[in-house]
């Protein structure tokens, strides 16, 4: 154990207290078990390799029958520190017992209006049974219980982990041994998300994308459908109001495919979905001087080069002067651009970035049909 009773029967942490005053108490007798009150001794330290902690004589106490992990003792120190940074005013504790219901938090907190949350870091295996029974248990006492799960288990489908999946719509894998410590957030997407995500990693970003273009993420499909697993370093990760495990990247792919879903069902594209869509994979020079002139050009004339047809018109329909002179207007000012370095090459690439959704569609085809035309004048 990590936390024991001091001399003034107040919580002692192993790692916060000089080794040699926790030697001192060892050898009076003075530290002892938060739960059985029993007499425990100092252990561990630099000089054995081992985390510094409490132990009972062997067989003394009923609540700690198991050995504990270094993973896991590391993991409740990082995740405390962790807790700690993000609420300040909170009140964190190590390895708390709480009454109801009748067990043992690998970390709590308490906030100064009273929420209560329990943070457990499993690195055992465990029944679903029982991690159904402990998590009703928190429930019922008003608790949030948020679970991480030790780095050695994320390999392993075992039923607790996609329960957990199930019921929080996240699970975090935890390596706290590393330095930062290393997680790999993992929570469900939709099917649409995922084909999008993959054609996403099967094709090189733009030229001077935004830096965070391509986070680290890993994808998955398994019985609960398909998802996302994203990899990182614990400090970036912080906890909600509700507890819910956020990450700026993750923030931005749902907020991604909110705006994709909005957009699917638009009637007309909107410069603005297009331009909070594409904030995170363009330039804001591309958007500006590019796609948001061709989407304000296609919208003002939608029909414009079904009309054209390359030049043929549609039957019985020649190409109106009017229609001829917009064509040609138009291939001026994308020669324009390839001037100032915008040339078909970046600008085709600019187009694959626009999503195959509703209107947008039309939009995008629109712009290769455009590219297509310019270049009979490129080549003169």
């Amino acid at each position: 154990m990590l936390v024991a009773y001091g001399p003034d029967n107040q919580p002692v942490v192993a790692e916060d207290v000089p080794l040699e005053q926790l030697q001192h108490w060892s050898r009076e007798h003075l530290l002892h078990c938060p739960n059985c009150r029993a007499a425990v001794h100092v252990r561990g330290g630099a000089e054995k390799r081992t985390q510094l902690h409490f132990a009972h004589q062997k067989g003394e106490c009923a609540w700690s029958t198991e050995a504990e992990s270094v993973r896991h003792a590391q993991g409740k120190r990082v995740l405390a520190h962790w807790l700690r940074t993000q609420f300040p005013d909170a009140a964190v504790t190590l390895e708390e017992r709480l009454p109801e219901p009748n067990r043992i938090a690998d970390v709590f907190m308490r906030h100064a209006d009273g929420r209560e949350w329990a943070i457990e870091f499993q690195c055992a295996p465990l029944d679903i049974e029982e991690w159904q029974h402990r998590h009703n248990a928190y429930r019922q006492a008003n608790i949030i219980d948020t679970w991480i799960i030790g780095t050695n288990r994320r390999e392993k489908q075992e039923a607790f982990i996609e329960a957990i999946l199930s019921t929080a719509h996240e699970v975090m894998f935890l390596d706290p041994q590393v330095t930062p410590p290393r997680i790999w957030l993992r929570w469900p997407i939709s099917r649409q998300l995922a084909q999008e995500w993959q054609n996403d990693r099967n094709s090189p970003p733009p030229n001077h994308a935004q830096p965070h273009y391509k986070p680290a993420l890993d994808g998955w499909v398994g019985r609960t459908g398909y998802g996302a697993t994203l990899i990182g370093s614990l400090n970036e990760v912080h906890l909600s109001k509700r507890a819910q495990l956020l990450h700026p990247t993750r923030i931005a792919m749902e907020e991604r495919a909110r705006l994709l879903q909005t957009m699917g069902a638009a009637a007309l594209p909107d410069e603005k979905l297009l331009a909070a869509y594409l904030q995170h994979t363009l330039e804001e020079q591309a958007l500006r001087q590019v796609l948001i002139p061709l989407l304000r050009a296609y919208l003002l004339d939608p029909d414009l080069l079904r009309r054209y047809n390359y030049g043929r018109g549609l039957p019985d329909v020649p190409v109106s002067r009017d229609d001829l002179a917009r064509i040609e207007k138009a291939q001026q000012w994308l020669a324009g651009l390839s001037k100032r370095g915008f040339t078909t090459e970046r600008i085709m690439e600019f187009r694959k970035e626009i999503p195959f959704v509703g209107p947008y569609a039309a939009f995008a085809g629109y712009v290769e049909t455009l590219l297509a035309l310019l270049q009979p004048v490129q080549r003169r």
